[in-house]
């Protein structure tokens, strides 16, 4: 589902110290520092400039600014951000949706209540960072907790496998968390020691809802 941004995120600049950390907060990299012009006021060398196009609205920048230099503005005309699903391969969706372990219509970011099918056809149209999937989809622009693993393992499932950790412009590029439909041998089963450590958690049924929960839906 498309994502309708309201409010864009402002610098004010007088106030602006250039910490740079609402540039390594921002979801969709829309804040970039700049160093200040000759005779510029300001309490810092560096200021903070946003680009309107890519803010959507996460607020994360004015929750970690320590210096009120960023407020929120309405838009006088709001726009949708996300992925045209008539236009997309849905095999092709529904196959790398399948590796990653997810369905599809799954909502895997609950806050923009995107679906891993949305991030799906935005990796396959070039998304290839977290950063890039959220500019595509709207996705990661709400609490950008809950729904980074999700993106994380779509992008390695898409055979994006070689991104490099926490860069100076993004945020919270976690490791991919082990899934347990990898543990899975050749005979549909799951290690004794899986089973064993993990009894309490009926691993081998979850797996069983896991392989029900990807197959697409029926027409």
């Amino acid at each position: 589902m498309p994502k309708r941004v309201r409010m864009l995120a402002e610098i004010i600049g007088e106030k602006c110290t250039g910490c740079r950390l609402c540039e390594q907060v921002c979801p969709t990299v829309a804040i970039t520092m700049l160093a200040r012009g000759p005779g510029e006021d300001g309490p810092g060398k560096l200021i903070a400039v946003m680009q309107d196009a890519d803010c959507y609205n996460a607020q994360a920048c004015l929750e970690i600014c320590p210096d009120e230099a960023i407020v929120m503005r309405e838009l006088e005309e709001p726009f949708e951000v996300g992925v045209d699903m008539d236009k997309v391969d849905e095999d092709a969706v529904q196959a790398l949706c399948e590796r990653a372990g997810y369905s599809a219509r799954r909502d895997v970011c609950y806050c923009t209540t995107t679906t891993a099918g949305e991030m799906a056809a935005a990796i396959l149209a070039g998304a290839d960072s977290p950063e890039k999937v959220s500019l595509m989809t709207g996705a990661r622009t709400g609490c950008l907790e809950l729904c980074h693993q999700p993106i994380i393992q779509l992008l390695h499932a898409a055979g994006h496998t070689d991104m490099v950790r926490n860069p100076k412009t993004g945020f919270q590029w976690y490791g991919r968390s082990a899934f347990l439909s990898e543990q899975v041998r050749p005979d549909g089963t799951l290690p004794p020691e899986i089973l064993e450590h993990f009894e309490a958690f009926r691993p081998q049924r979850e797996l069983e809802d896991m392989a029900r929960a990807t197959q697409p839906r029926r027409r």
